[in-house]
């Protein structure tokens, strides 16, 4: 079969070189391929469409024609909730139909529609209780160029089979044993969010000033320590007395933080606009989405060098700050609205490293300067005081000589070692 040369325009690829064929480009700006023609449903080309030298390939080609001939069709999508009941994916529809699913929040919600909704694309026609362990490593090993993506994977797999272990009814009708994905150890190494260090605070505020948007939001989120989704809401409206009061967007939800107004924090909030129902505004004078704040964030970082740093990375430094400032666990559960003490161990326990480091080596040095202190005028190099013993020996048990006593010489030459 003959290659098809790929054409560009202005560098961006045309539409496919096949009826019916179409290219979207994912967020993480990942190109996928399908086949729609109407009256069947959407297929998504499973081969590779490029080799290396810019040419479609001939599987690509192969299976494009498998499947206008009706000889291949993709399982159904787990969006169309029509997965045969004992199957991965008609466990995982179950699921979103669940008050466990529903409660969450909904940005998660949207997450594990996507992360098992491409597996239950892949795998949903299988019987959910055959997976095993070694199957859930064999799908997290698949996506190790991100080992992120994989992880989520796992951590989202053993969600939904804890969910359907705890649910009486769907285990009478289809029992497990355990579950698959719970001793799948992760991957990813990475500790997360960049941690922003001293120096890159300091930079920040040297860069944006008080009086401007940027360094109000700096402020709010460094001394607040809350989220993303929680800054954009706040306003002049949640400020009483010398507190700010708001009600977290994660979490139990109508649970009320109280938090202190900080003097740095004090000197932004003078400056901030106080006609405007929220603290930070667009250019165009509304209120930032989450996702529109974190890509301002992101731009006003990488205009000043701090391409590591993000929103985000300013609530870690927060909570570290204050755990090495003596917080306990349940001081910071309070400050951040978390739920578990496991989250807020992981920064008391860094602190604690780093106090009882560092008093060991105060250790070391305060012994080391008590050893190079010189001797006192009142005491001579034999060890002994000048009187009318003057001159004679000192007992000692069972040292120097036979006869259990040191000569003034050997004294000083023990003194000296």
């Amino acid at each position: 079969m003959a290659k098809t040369r790929l054409t560009t325009l202005s560098g961006r690829r045309k539409k496919p070189p096949f009826k019916y064929c179409c290219c979207d480009t994912s967020r993480h700006g990942q190109d996928r391929y399908y086949v729609r023609i109407r009256g069947m449903p959407k297929y998504r080309m499973q081969s590779p469409y490029l080799d290396e030298n810019g040419n479609v390939t001939e599987a690509f080609a192969a299976e494009y024609h498998r499947v206008l001939a009706g000889i291949v069709v993709q399982p159904t999508n787990t969006r169309s909730g029509e997965w045969k009941p004992g199957t991965i994916g008609w466990l995982f529809t179950q699921y979103q139909r669940s008050k466990t699913f529903q409660e969450q929040d909904p940005a998660t919600q949207r997450d594990k529609h996507s992360v098992l909704g491409r597996y239950c694309d892949a795998v949903g026609h299988l019987p959910f209780q055959k997976l095993r362990k070694d199957d859930v490593e064999a799908s997290q090993m698949k996506r190790r160029e991100t080992p992120g993506a994989a992880d989520k994977l796992v951590k989202y797999l053993r969600a939904l089979f804890y969910w359907a272990m705890g649910n009486t009814e769907l285990m009478a009708r289809y029992p497990l044993s355990e579950n698959p994905a719970k001793k799948v150890t992760y991957i990813n190494r990475s500790e997360g969010f960049h941690m922003w260090s001293t120096k890159e605070i300091a930079t920040f505020r040297e860069h944006y000033p008080l009086a401007t948007t940027a360094r109000l939001a700096f402020e709010l989120l460094y001394n607040l320590g809350i989220r993303r989704s929680d800054l954009v809401k706040l306003g002049p409206g949640n400020i009483d007395g010398n507190t700010i009061r708001f009600v977290p967007h994660k979490g139990q939800r109508n649970e009320l933080l109280v938090l202190p107004i900080t003097k740095a924090l004090a000197d932004a909030l003078e400056r901030a606009p106080k006609q405007q129902k929220t603290f930070l505004t667009t250019e165009y004078g509304k209120p930032f989405s989450a996702n529109g704040f974190g890509n301002k964030m992101r731009e006003l970082c990488d205009d000043i060098g701090l391409t590591q740093c993000s929103s985000h990375g300013l609530r870690k430094s927060a909570a570290t700050v204050l755990a090495e400032a003596g917080a306990s666990e349940y001081q910071l559960m309070a400050v951040f609205g978390w739920k578990d003490p496991k989250t807020a161990r992981i920064y008391t326990k860094k602190a604690a490293q780093r106090v009882l480091a560092q008093d060991a080596y105060d250790r070391l040095e305060n012994s080391t300067e008590q050893k190079n202190v010189p001797l006192s005028s009142s005491v001579k190099s034999s060890g002994t005081k000048r009187g009318k013993n003057a001159g004679k020996s000192t007992p000692r048990k069972r040292s120097g000589g036979p006869g259990g006593t040191r000569t003034p010489n050997q004294s000083v030459m023990s003194g000296r070692l």
